[in-house]
């Protein structure tokens, strides 16, 4: 599995963010609403008590300015003919003759006020509001428990409700990335639902089989014309060789060799297009088989080897790997050319004019032209080496180091169950 792969596989693997989000989405609309709710019932209750004892300190203040008007005393438990204490702006509101009430904080604690201006004169009767005030707070901390309880309730079971919904996005995630990878046949196949999800799924399931259809059918195309190809070459190659020694007949050949690398190099690649499982692998050292590759292409490399560990590999396409990178280093670079093998990771470097600015961005591609003074090519080398290592899960890299030259870095994996 690549890089890639093992990140998005993390990123998948429990609640991911989408259910987060949706549950915090939730919260907040909860919270708010709930919020307000409970403001609007702790408003309305306050406001219901404090009418409630408005009306009972009138009605006192009522039977105080009778008992007054009929014995000119004042009597009863917080009735007071004109209160040192009483609220300033309370005794403005009443004067002319006036009624009025104010709940207002003293030095005992708040207290609800009802007074009646009688000329120079006020009559106040006064109640202690301290166990109205505290059922009021109770009341608001119930309210506050009750609101984050509710969120809380509402989150997961936003949470429940998304994590299904996460995981169907999740299944058409995983498997756009494989078909991105090159694995045309995979498919996300029945999504339960009747919502966009299940449409986003039918989508991707009938893009992916639309275009396996084009690309095989253009890769057939490509390997029969290419296939139809070596029979005519082979024989214009067969005939250059029984031409007569000369400058001219020496072009042809020269020519129609290099055609023929360049068919098999075309058959190569439409074989690696139409291959994307990836290889069965094998433990291996590769001190002995840098040595052979080295030795087969004939061009001279200097192969230093740090550290042999046992790698995870096939053979057959990593020599074909070393081969196709050493045969660019000299055709584009310049000697000399080192190998260097460290811990499972192979770097192939040259001191020619580095990789084209596009290659090292875009990666190879077939057919790029290359820089001037690189030099030009087809570019099916390092395409079909960057086939290779991906089909032995290994990861290949273009640099050019500060120092000058071109870098290729092929890190293979290692093998975990070596001693």
């Amino acid at each position: 599995m690549g890089r890639r792969q093992q990140e998005a596989g993390k990123r998948s693997a429990g609640f991911s963010g989408l259910p987060l989000r949706i549950a915090a989405l939730i919260a907040a609309g909860s919270c708010l609403l709930t919020g307000s709710l409970g403001l609007l019932v702790s408003a309305t209750s306050a406001d219901q008590r404090l009418d409630l004892n408005r009306t009972i300190v009138l009605g006192r203040l009522d039977r105080a300015l009778t008992v007054y008007g009929e014995t000119s005393s004042v009597t009863g438990d917080g009735v007071a003919l004109n209160a040192p204490d009483l609220p300033p702006e309370l005794a403005r509101r009443i004067a002319g003759g006036r009624v009025a009430t104010q709940l207002a904080d003293g030095f005992e604690g708040p207290q609800l006020w009802a007074a009646a201006g009688m000329g120079e004169q006020t009559l106040s009767v006064r109640s202690n509001y301290r166990l109205e005030r505290r059922a009021d707070q109770r009341f608001n901390r119930s309210i506050t428990v009750l609101a984050a309880g509710t969120a809380a309730a509402v989150s997961l079971a936003g949470l429940l409700l998304a994590k299904p919904l996460s995981g169907r996005l999740r299944r058409v995630s995983r498997t756009a990335r494989r078909i991105a990878d090159g694995h045309l046949d995979a498919r996300i196949g029945e999504v339960r639902g009747a919502d966009e999800i299940t449409e986003l799924a039918a989508s991707v399931d009938q893009m992916a089989a639309a275009l396996q259809h084009r690309l095989r059918a253009e890769q057939r195309f490509a390997a029969d014309v290419t296939h139809e190809l070596r029979t005519p070459a082979a024989g214009l190659l067969a005939a250059a060789e029984i031409l007569p020694e000369s400058h001219e007949a020496d072009l042809v050949r020269d020519r129609v060799e290099a055609l023929c690398d360049l068919i098999e190099d075309l058959l190569e690649v439409s074989r690696l297009d139409a291959d994307v499982d990836a290889a069965a692998l094998e433990p291996h050292h590769l001190t002995e088989l840098l040595q052979r590759v080295v030795a087969s292409t004939g061009l001279p490399a200097d192969l230093r080897v740090v550290d042999d560990s046992t790698v995870l590999t096939e053979p057959r396409r990593l020599e074909r790997i070393v081969a196709n990178l050493l045969a660019n280093a000299h055709r584009h670079g310049a000697a000399p050319v080192t190998l260097t093998l460290d811990h499972g990771t192979l770097t192939i470097q040259d001191h020619g004019p580095g990789y084209p600015a596009d290659l090292l961005t875009q990666g190879p591609r077939p057919f790029r032209t290359g820089t001037p003074e690189r030099g030009k090519g087809s570019g099916l080398g390092l395409a079909i080496a960057t086939g290779h290592a991906h089909l032995i899960q290994a990861r290949l890299a273009f640099t050019n180091p500060p120092g000058g030259g071109a870098r290729a870095t092929l890190t293979l994996p290692l093998d975990t169950e070596a001693t």
